[in-house]
């Protein structure tokens, strides 16, 4: 078995991919639902949409070249803008092909009723499935199934304009708006599914030959004759039928045959349009089914979705897309079908869009596309207008369902992928490469400062002695000299017993004397509002606490521990104990982050107390290049120059982030890292997977860096991060 897809198709390959998914219901189906919104308008409609279109098409071309692998949209997004938008924008893509191969195969039905009484959803249900057969035999028999019924469609279709247009009645198109523009826009945002098929092309990108010519040319040669051809099939449509009758059908091109080529042709239409809509349905399966295996490879999906069978094709993904769409079949409306794919697509395409602009601007060394798209950035800043004026018209059902894909895949990147994805952005990488000066000098500023004035250490009922006295050791490290600890029991219940608070702060006294720390007070127990009311007002600027190891047996401190760290007016260190003894060498993970003031400031603190050495580990993504890796070595020779301790540096790609970080921290016997709070958790986040891989003790940092941000910043922070 292997984890990459064979380069099997050519230029006729991956354009049959990509029309074979643009003819279908967008020609078989569609017309006669927009014509009900925009009457002959509809002819216009198929062109605007096809020009909102073209700049997603040059901007996917550009991508391709650049990075040709299986996932497409998903993946350029996510390089360009970070894995929360990449986990969007694989959830949206994902849904707008699958709906539209649902549509089509409902349509399908209504088709086969003009050959044989037969029932549309149970023969749609029956045709998926074989659908799906076919994709799980490989690419190569998919892709060869596919050629030979384009070749098909293309030639019927064409035969059909040029008898058509010589019955063509001009008095049909008079009025030709009569909804005005309302209603063309309207039409235009539905037929905006027949072009999903651009992004198809992409998502297989890893299975062409040649990609740098062979995707551009496919997709280009894909939009140009989808938007000529559309708009004069419609247009012969609407002349030989008249908008009425044409609005009243599911099966608009055999309506029309019968005006003009008389029963065998509508016998042919009926097949060509059964053969077309198989095709699409088969190439939104083909695709769609990446999306799923993309996501799994990058650590954004369950990883039995990144399976590849000995046919090389991801069958687990291909099964998992098909279930949802035979449920789509039994269950959706045709016409919210349409409406969904195109709300979700006009999405996407703006991100796409975007993620142009985000690599351009990035200008990074790796991103060297072998095509890249014309009239940069007015191109990409059209197709975005574009996309959301048209979105706005598409009614509060798609609206709806278009928010619920981003709020679901928001949650699910939250819950499930930000703990377990280590690749970051284009943009972020920018943005770190372009704020090395200036978190240089504001680590130069922390290290000047004696340590934190006022620090206030939490514990729990029960907390062992050991523990307490090294969590103040911990503690007067980090504090300047004359600086305030205090020390306090956080407890949703409130203060216990008068005799036990007594005994716990005599307890505490005595430990304190025993390591030599000053306290200043010793608060009775208290609830987490309690303790966030005192961090305020009393202006605290650390809040130190133990994380227990048995986090099931102590759910509510570690609750209120955690709600504390993400309301709290302070910075937070969340020690993870795996027993405290001589300091001598600590290790400081990560670079270039928005914790590294303060996660450096705290480990040279210590080190100086401690007379440690420092060492600095990062772990990179494999596929970084070598301006990337001297970009965060002369970060950490910055950092060297500052440190007036024994330092070293340990930069090193691999594809697996954990297991590499606990490999080159070992021996070390203190670790501090960064993390990122989320109110989003319901699993273990990374920062809990990395230190629960380490031997040694590890503090957490979390900065309260999002208090001295701009509403901006925080919100540009939160999509990257």
């Amino acid at each position: 078995m292997t984890d990459r897809l064979e380069a099997k198709l050519g230029l006729y390959g991956v354009f049959a991919v990509s029309v074979g998914a643009m003819i279908g219901s967008g020609i078989f189906v569609l017309p006669g639902l927009a014509a009900k919104l925009a009457g002959p308008g509809v002819v216009l409609a198929y062109f605007l949409a096809g020009l909102i279109v073209i700049p997603a098409g040059l901007s996917k071309a550009e991508m391709a070249t650049a990075m040709p692998e299986s996932g497409g949209t998903y993946l350029y997004i996510d390089r360009a803008m970070g894995p929360l938008m990449g986990t969007i924008a694989g959830f949206g893509v994902w849904f707008s092909i699958i709906f539209k191969s649902a549509f089509a195969l409902v349509g399908l039905g209504a088709y086969l009723k003009l050959l044989e009484h037969l029932p549309e959803r149970p023969v749609a249900l029956a045709l998926a499935s074989v659908i799906i057969v076919i994709n799980i035999a490989g690419t190569r028999t998919s892709s060869r199934f596919q050629s030979v019924l384009i070749a098909l469609v293309l030639a019927v279709l064409a035969i059909f304009v040029l008898q058509g247009s010589g019955s063509v009645d001009a008095a049909e198109f008079d009025p030709f708006l009569p909804q005005g523009v309302k209603g063309l826009l309207s039409a235009t945002g539905l037929v905006f599914v027949s072009f999903i098929g651009v992004t198809k092309v992409a998502s297989i990108a890893e299975e062409v030959r040649n990609p740098g010519r062979n995707v551009p040319a496919g997709i280009l040669l894909s939009i140009g004759l989808m938007i000529v051809l559309y708009p004069l099939v419609t247009w012969v449509m609407v002349g030989t039928t008249g908008v009425d009758a044409l609005a009243e059908t599911v099966t608009p091109v055999s309506t029309s045959a019968e005006q003009f080529m008389g029963s065998l042709g509508v016998d042919i239409v009926t097949v060509v349009a059964i053969v077309a809509l198989i095709s699409m349905a088969n190439a939104g399966i083909l695709a769609s089914s990446r999306y799923p295996f993309a996501m799994a490879r990058h650590a954004l999906a369950p990883p039995f979705l990144s399976r590849i069978s000995s046919r090389n094709t991801p069958v687990a993904s291909i099964l998992l897309t098909g279930g949802v769409l035979l449920v789509l079949i039994a269950l959706v409306p045709l016409v919210e079908l349409a409406k969904l794919a195109s709300a979700f697509q006009l999405i996407v395409f703006s991100l796409v869009n975007l993620a142009v602009i985000a690599f351009r601007e990035s200008d990074l060394d790796w991103y060297q596309p072998a095509f890249r798209s014309p009239l940069y950035p007015w191109t990409q800043l059209f197709g975005i207008a574009g996309s959301l004026i048209l979105l706005t018209q598409m009614g509060v059902i798609p609206m709806i369902g278009a928010i619920l894909i981003v709020g679901g895949g928001i949650l699910w990147y939250r819950a499930f992928g930000r703990s377990r994805a280590s690749r970051e952005s284009a943009s972020l990488d920018a943005l770190r490469i372009r704020d090395t000066g200036r978190l240089i000098a504001m680590t130069e500023e922390a290290l000047a400062k004696p340590g934190a004035a006022h620090v206030l250490v939490l514990s729990w009922r029960g907390m062992k002695r050991r523990r307490l006295r090294e969590i103040l050791q911990i503690a007067a490290d980090l504090t300047q000299a004359g600086g305030i600890i205090d020390i306090s029991r956080v407890d949703r219940n409130g203060p216990g017993d008068a005799r036990e608070e007594q005994a716990w702060a005599l307890e505490i006294e005595a430990i304190a004397r025993k390591v030599g720390v000053e306290l200043n007070e010793i608060i009775p127990c208290a609830i987490r509002e309690d303790h966030q009311q005192r961090i305020n007002e009393q202006g605290i600027d650390l809040l130190l606490a133990e994380m227990p190891n048995d986090i099931r047996a102590n759910k509510p401190f570690v609750r209120d521990l955690r709600w504390l760290r993400d309301n709290a007016e302070c910075d937070t260190i969340l020690f993870r104990n795996r027993g405290l003894e001589q300091i001598d060498s600590i290790v400081i993970m990560g670079s270039g982050g928005p914790y590294d003031v303060l996660k450096i400031s705290l480990a040279d603190r210590i080190a100086q107390r401690e007379q440690a050495s420092i060492r600095f580990v990062h772990v990179v993504n494999e596929e970084a290049t070598e301006a990337q890796l001297t970009s965060i070595k002369d970060y950490h020779d910055h950092l060297h120059t500052m440190i007036d301790l024994p330092t070293e540096s340990r930069i090193e790609p691999a594809e697996e982030l954990v297991d590499t970080l606990a490999r080159l921290s070992r021996g070390a016997n203190l670790v501090v890292l960064g993390a990122t709070a989320s109110r989003f958790r319901l699993f273990s986040d990374l920062a809990d997977r990395i230190t629960e891989m380490m031997d040694a003790p590890a503090l957490v940092v979390y900065a309260n860096v999002s208090a001295r941000k701009s509403r901006v910043s925080r919100v540009i922070e939160y999509f990257i991060y």
